[in-house]
């Protein structure tokens, strides 16, 4: 039987119309998978396992399962991965006392065997997450099984170097290295097509060297080789002119270059370096591209966010308006585009590529292909950080020069701009901010001041001292006594207490030092702010007035918005309430019925703003 995997498509429809197909042979199983983007072709046959037919049957629907168009492989690599790692398990299957003859006898025992076989490996944790991606969704297996496979747990190596971000040096060593490549391309180029012009002008010497390169140019830039003989060798012309690499090198792009690019792309941007390598020639310009400044709209696709998101648009932007020719091309995602789109153009023309990203190489490789590069790949940025200097991760030193990964160019962008890019914002957060050690340098610092001003908040909230009445009664027998035992001086003491320092809702001891003007004048706050000033006091006094506040604060509420009222209101309620709960439950009762409604207005007044006007 076959499978279609997108749209209930059939086998017998083209190939570059749907990607994996399951095909059941007569002498077992095999997945044949294609990828929607080149149409490339790959089966993968498990009928070579050993393992039982049924088993072979089983992981053969478990890969067609998991490389669906729907999901996020799209790549071959990415399919042959989970391939090997089916391969493997069928090999710990076939070794175990117990081998499997169908699906529902596999047990825990076989996934803790699988992971036995790699105990020593530094990477046994990558073998087991893809060995749970390839069973995801399983239900011929046992719940046991699958309880056994959750339940692996693999030692948890410290976070390597190349998964945090970029110190500030490091970058800039990076950054350094990249500009510097892309500035002797530009130039380069430029100059190769200088000397083209000139050589088409006749303004070159005759027999000279320059003429030499002008000719070779000539011819390349027309055909895309240099000049040769009838059998096939370069002409002493082209070979004076430094045979087809230097020619070409003149108008077109190296693969260090095209990475330098690339890497240069993904630190502007924030998108991953795959994606950015895939972006297309086409633009749209909404100025027309009638303007310096403005932004550039590139279509682009990243299989992992699924068929439903994986298409997006990608804005390029000159952010830096006005500033200075050479920092606007470097800080620039437009300038760079369009600076790559330019320098690129002779190899994509010659070369029929479609891709932004192409160059010319004089060596197409040991297997033959084409020698117009279309895209840098994974293995040409490790060149480019070789070539370059960059150590590789497991031997840079802490405090050498940093390893190259477009993985950590992107986790830096991340954890600077702090928003996501072409991701969730959960995804953002977890994945890539959760780890950052500045992130969580920054993240104690907040709970902390947090902490802080909630402690120091707690404090001035603690409670405004109150004055009960047994108090007031020792002062009235025992001033200095009394004063001792409330901490202010007999003198404030008595004008507290015959209320010459009261205001709306408590007692001032001094209102030329309150800790919202200098000083020596008078306070200016707001008298709900009493509430919070290490100057105030309670007295029997004012307990109706206080217990009128509570009254129209509850009565208020239904009627202001909540979060103005958690902010605003709520706090003095609960002082409030601290304050009359200091009071006997008799002395609260007799206070609330000699409440007058001079005190009501007055409470009004405070709570519409109207004493603050005074």
């Amino acid at each position: 039987m076959s499978r279609g995997s997108r749209g209930g498509r059939r086998a017998a429809q083209p190939a570059s119309d749907w990607a994996p197909v399951e095909r059941l042979s007569a002498n077992g199983t095999s997945v044949v998978f294609v990828e929607e983007a080149s149409g490339l072709t790959k089966e993968f046959d498990f009928s070579t396992l050993l393992v039982a037919p049924a088993v072979q049957e089983w992981l053969a629907a478990s890969l067609a399962r998991q490389i669906t168009a729907r999901s996020g492989i799209k790549r071959v690599k990415s399919a042959e991965n989970l391939f090997w790692v089916a391969r493997s398990f069928a090999t710990v299957l076939s070794e175990h006392p117990a081998p499997p003859m169908h699906p529902r006898d596999v047990t825990a025992d076989h996934m803790l065997a699988f992971r036995a076989r790699y105990e020593d490996i530094k990477s046994m944790g990558g073998y087991i997450a893809a060995l749970r991606r390839l069973l995801k969704g399983d239900e011929e297996l046992s719940e046991k099984a699958r309880e056994g496979l959750r339940a692996i747990r693999v030692r948890k190596a410290a976070q390597e170097a190349r998964d945090l971000e970029y110190t500030d040096a490091e970058w800039q060593q990076i950054m350094t290295a990249i500009r510097h490549d892309i500035r002797v391309a530009r130039d380069r180029i430029h100059g190769g097509r200088e000397l083209l012009s000139c050589f088409r002008a006749g303004d070159l010497p005759h027999g000279s060297q320059e003429e030499a390169v002008g000719r070779a140019l000539d011819v390349f830039e027309r055909t895309g080789d240099v000049p040769r003989y009838a059998n096939g060798t370069q002409t002493f012309g082209a070979v004076k002119a430094g045979g087809l690499g230097a020619v070409s090198s003149l108008l077109c792009l190296s693969l260090n270059e095209l990475t330098a690019f690339a890497l240069l792309l993904t630190a502007l941007t924030g998108q991953n370096f795959g994606t950015v390598t895939a972006w297309p020639a086409a633009h749209f310009r909404p100025d027309g591209g009638l303007t310096e400044d403005g932004l550039a709209l590139v279509e682009s696709v990243k299989p992992r966010r699924g068929p439903e998101r994986e298409h997006m648009v990608v804005p390029l932007e000159d952010v830096l308006s006005g500033a200075d020719s050479e920092r606007r091309l470097f800080r620039s995602p437009l300038k760079v585009y369009l600076l790559l789109l330019d320098l690129g153009g002779t190899a994509r023309r010659l070369g029929g590529l479609a891709t932004l990203f192409a160059g010319h190489t004089a060596s197409p490789g040991p297997h033959g292909g084409t020698r117009w590069a279309s895209r840098p790949r994974a293995h040409h940025l490790v060149r480019w950080a070789r070539d370059h200097g960059f150590p590789d991760a497991a031997s840079a030193a802490a405090a050498g020069r940093p390893c190259v990964a477009a993985r950590r160019l992107r986790t830096t962008v991340i954890e600077r701009r702090r928003r996501p890019v072409a991701h969730s914002t959960r995804t953002m957060r977890e994945t890539y901010l959760m780890p950052s050690k500045t992130v969580q340098a920054e993240s104690r610092r907040v709970v902390a001041d947090a902490l802080d001003a909630e402690v120091n908040k707690a404090r001035r909230q603690q409670g405004v001292p109150v004055f009960t009445t047994d108090l007031v009664h020792l002062a009235q027998t025992d001033l200095p006594a009394a004063a001792e035992v409330a901490g202010v001086e007999p003198q404030v003491l008595k004008h507290l207490l015959a209320g010459d320092q009261d205001t709306p809702l408590a007692s001032c001891t001094d209102h030329t030092a309150g800790p919202h003007t200098p000083a020596g004048l008078p306070c200016t706050a707001s008298f709900l702010a009493c509430l919070d000033c290490e100057n105030a006091r309670a007295l029997p006094h004012q307990l109706p007035v206080q217990l009128a506040a509570i009254d129209e604060l509850q009565a208020l509420r239904p009627h202001v918005e909540p979060q103005v009222w958690t902010v605003r209101f709520e706090p003095r309620i609960r002082q409030l309430h601290d304050i009359v709960h200091a009071f006997e439950p008799t002395e609260r009762d007799k206070a609330r019925d000699a409440i007058t409604e001079n005190q009501r207005e007055l409470v009004r007044n405070l709570l519409e703003g109207r004493w603050d006007l005074r």
